[in-house]
């Protein structure tokens, strides 16, 4: 990390001439100096020592001894951990939180220090295999059994994927450590073989900041990995520094922790990554709320907790069921769960978060509220008790989906109320139009949420779909470097999903080069990324280091930031044009040339074996083509009528979207080409008008869809609803229509009426973000688009009507209708 570079060039250098207070550690491959520990001490102290006497024989050839009595000998003693001797010293780990260290020297002594915890699992009903969730879910509802007229969902049910411990645990670290590892390894009775993802090890932070100061780093997994020049000689000139991280919070979300190999886990603790454990406990989220919710007790006792949807309460979506955020009895329930757990475990926070693919109710009470009012609404009033009753513990909730943005009708939340500020497309940073909306969003939450209360929950799962090589890497090092540069002092900490499937690493050849500069700015936000990568490049590929630094640059540079609407309509920045891939591939080769038959080209090549080769890329693009040509050959035609008066335009009728039979309520639309706009008249049937669902996100309740792909761009996406509030995107949410919309409600119907304004293709190009873009569709360049209608009222499941049925949702362009205009 660069933040340690004033005292890892001055106090770690190899030197010719030793100054009377070096200290020579390892002297043309012979140990002078015995790392010293606790003869009681935490895992992680244990693994620190194994650790720093591995890289030290990787480096030098010399074993290091370790002891837990320091030798009479004039070897120098390299104290890991808190012992008495630290104590002595008066070096203590106070003040250590969340992964700082200290290092520190003197006369024939070294200190390498950090906050050292086991965790410890019997303060709760935690499961350590999977065969035994249902004896500990049994003693939590027999504890739990006083506290609620129902039943709680029990918590814990995952806990035992922390840890790792499989069953050739001694063998495998006995082969990488030594023969003494078991003897070393200090297994407390009652305490499991392995270790757990929560252990504390701030020590091990201090081991691999020496380390690095020799020029060690850890880029992937595994030895190809890692970079360990060859030093006979390491030396420490005298040093008393202690760093503390820029973020509390350094987590990556593993998908099974205890799955994954040694060279995984060991590699996230060697970059100085954490769980968070320490400063929001195990409940920390995401989706806490479905706890209070799920167990099927409280179901039939109390389905008045659950959302009204379509007349019915919603006691089933994802096994927890929807809430309804205005029912009384759910909020005193929320409290009393949360009180008990805080009482019961002294957990720092618990999450409120609700489930995720969240619809809103339909009651009385929440009809016509935005969900992030709802949501934070109900959230900011169990806080409020909370605070009352604990008002040194958190209350988390997560700023998602539809409820990411702050409530309007809030001003300040409750003091001990966190925000997870969720999923704002990390990778996209460095495009400016998004990065202002990003700060816009930031600037909202930090002016109604108190100072130290919020996190950052960022997924990074773009290359997890499928299992064959992906097509284009979501590489972004400057992006990620972007916001957490200025979230610094902002927000607590990180965490997220990553791509990984099976507890393996989607990716890794891919994946490491973004998470390795995660994980040095969560240290140390201030340092340069221009010159992280640089290094980086230099170290970890040599001969074909400027290629390389070029390629990346290629790769995150083009990512699909303007369109992201290709690929069946998902905003996915991977979505480039095929000539942006067949020309990485032809970067990456060339480095590969330069790189040849050497540990920097095997690292190259694992890149390209992560990634479709060029051959199969144009294969690819060209069966697509003649699919969505096969497909649009088929596509329903519609005229567009000249000008704005559509009194005498042509109707069409929307069929239902699965089946492509007429529906029972019928839908019309005709459309208009007004030159400088394209113009939809939509009249929706509607038999239960009072029934109407009119939600103020648009997606939940009553609402008609436009989907509009011209040939400079596929595709714009708009939805509205009766009350004429408009959800457009591209279909990302950064697009707006500018569309003027007039509705109408009859009886028996409900109309809207918008025009949609349309540039050229040079004003789309100044202004991407704005209005469509395109000429009047002819039979030489036609528009591709549909119309839908998402029906909801009082019905047990919405019904879906289409122009062109799609027989899913509305973002499948390959079956959209084409449009032409008089």
């Amino acid at each position: 990390m660069l933040k340690l570079i004033p005292f890892v060039v001055i106090a770690f250098s190899c030197i010719a001439r030793l100054s009377a207070s070096d200290l020579l550690l390892v002297e043309d491959g012979h140990a002078r100096a015995e790392i010293v520990v606790a003869a009681e001490r935490p895992r992680m102290t244990t693994l620190a020592a194994l650790e720093m006497r591995h890289f030290v024989q990787k480096l030098s050839g010399a074993k290091l001894p370790i002891v837990t009595t320091p030798s009479k000998t004039d070897a120098i003693k390299i104290y890991i951990g808190r012992s008495p001797a630290t104590d002595r010293l008066g070096i203590a780990d106070e003040g250590l939180k969340y992964g700082a260290y200290r290092i520190a020297s003197g006369p024939n002594w070294l200190v390498l220090l950090g906050h050292d915890e086991d965790f410890d699992h019997t303060k709760m009903p935690w499961p350590l295999k999977r065969n035994a969730v249902p004896e500990e879910e049994a003693k939590w509802l027999q504890a739990t059994a006083g506290q609620t007229d129902a039943a709680w969902g029990y918590p814990f049910n995952s806990g035992f994927k922390s840890l790792w411990s499989p069953g050739d645990f001694k063998e495998q670290m006995t082969a990488r450590y030594g023969d003494d590892f078991s003897a070393l390894w200090s297994k407390r009775p009652g305490s499991p073989e392995g270790f757990w993802e929560h252990d504390l090890g701030g020590s091990s932070n201090a081991v691999y900041a020496l380390l690095r100061s020799w020029g060690v780093r850890w880029y992937m997994p595994g030895e190809v990995g890692e970079v360990v020049p060859t030093k006979k000689t390491l030396v420490v000139q005298p040093i008393n520094k202690t760093i503390r991280p820029d973020y509390a919070m350094r987590d990556w979300n593993w998908y099974n922790f205890s799955g994954f190999a040694y060279d995984d886990v060991i590699w996230a603790r060697r970059l100085g990554m954490n769980t968070g454990h320490d400063l929001v406990g195990p409940l920390k989220g995401p989706h806490g709320m479905v706890h209070v919710m799920s167990a099927p007790a409280m179901k039939e006792k109390h389905t008045d907790y659950y959302a009204l949807i379509g007349g019915k309460r919603d006691i089933d979506h994802r096994r927890g069921g929807t809430p309804c955020f205005t029912a009384p009895g759910l909020e005193k329930e929320t409290v009393q769960f949360l009180r008990y757990l805080f009482d019961t475990y002294d957990v720092p926070s618990v999450d409120v978060w609700p489930c995720d693919g969240l619809q809103l109710c339909q009651c009385e009470k929440c009809q016509g509220k935005n969900a992030s009012d709802l949501v934070w609404g109900f959230a900011d009033r169990v806080a409020r008790q909370i605070h009352s009753s604990h008002p040194t513990k958190r209350v988390t909730c997560g700023a998602y989906t539809s409820y990411r943005a702050p409530p309007p009708s809030i001003d300040k939340l409750s003091p001990n109320l966190a925000v997870w500020i969720s999923n704002c497309g990390r990778p996209l940073m460095l495009d400016d139009v998004h990065w202002k909306g990003y700060q816009e969003l930031m600037n909202g939450w930090r002016a109604r949420v108190a100072p130290g209360n919020i996190l950052r929950l960022e997924n990074n799962r773009y290359h997890i779909f499928g299992d064959g090589p992906i097509g284009y890497p979501v590489i972004h090092p400057r992006s990620a470097a972007r916001d957490l540069k200025a979230m610094k002092g902002i927000s607590l900490g990180d965490t997220g999903e990553q791509s990984q499937a099976q507890s393996k690493w989607r990716t890794p050849a891919i994946e490491h080069i973004t998470l390795y500069v995660e994980s040095q700015f969560l240290w140390n936000a201030d340092q340069d990324v221009d010159t992280l990568l640089d290094e980086y490049c230099r170290l970890f590929y040599g001969p074909a280091a400027k290629a390389m630094y070029d390629a990346i640059h290629f790769a995150e540079h083009n990512l699909a930031v303007k369109d992201q609407s290709r690929n069946g309509g998902r905003a996915n920045p991977m979505n480039v044009p095929l000539t942006v891939s067949l020309r990485l591939r032809e970067k990456l080769e060339q480095a590969q040339q330069l790189a040849g038959d050497t540990i920097y080209g095997r690292r190259i090549a694992a890149i390209q074996a992560d990634l479709k080769s060029k051959e199969q890329l144009i294969a690819d693009d060209q069966q697509q083509r003649q699919a969505l040509a096969d497909a649009r050959a088929k596509a329903p035609v519609a005229r567009a009528h000249a000008g704005d008066d559509l009194s005498t335009a042509t109707k069409y009728i929307l069929k239902d979207n699965t089946t492509g039979e007429k529906s029972d309520v019928t839908t019309q639309f005709r459309v208009g080409w007004a030159g400088e706009a394209i113009v939809f008249e939509v009249v929706c049937s509607e038999p239960r008008m009072k029934q109407l669902q009119v939600a103020q996100n648009v997606f939940d309740g009553d609402n008609i869809a436009i989907s509009l792909e011209t040939p400079l761009h596929s595709y714009y996406h708009l939805e509205i609803n009766p009350d004429g509030i408009v959800a457009d995107g591209n279909p990302g949410p950064d697009w707006q229509s500018l569309a003027e919309v007039k509705t109408e409600r009859g009886d028996d119907f409900w109309r809207v009426r918008v025009r949609i304004p349309v540039v050229t293709a040079d004003e789309a190009s100044s202004d991407p973000r704005h209005r469509i873009g395109g000429a009047k569709p002819t039979a030489e360049a036609p528009w591709y688009f549909n119309v839908g209608r998402y029906r909801v009222v009082d019905l047990d499941k919405p019904e879906l009507q289409a122009f062109s049925p799609t027989k899913r949702g509305w973002h499948q362009p390959a079956r959209f209708g084409k449009l032409l205009a008089e």
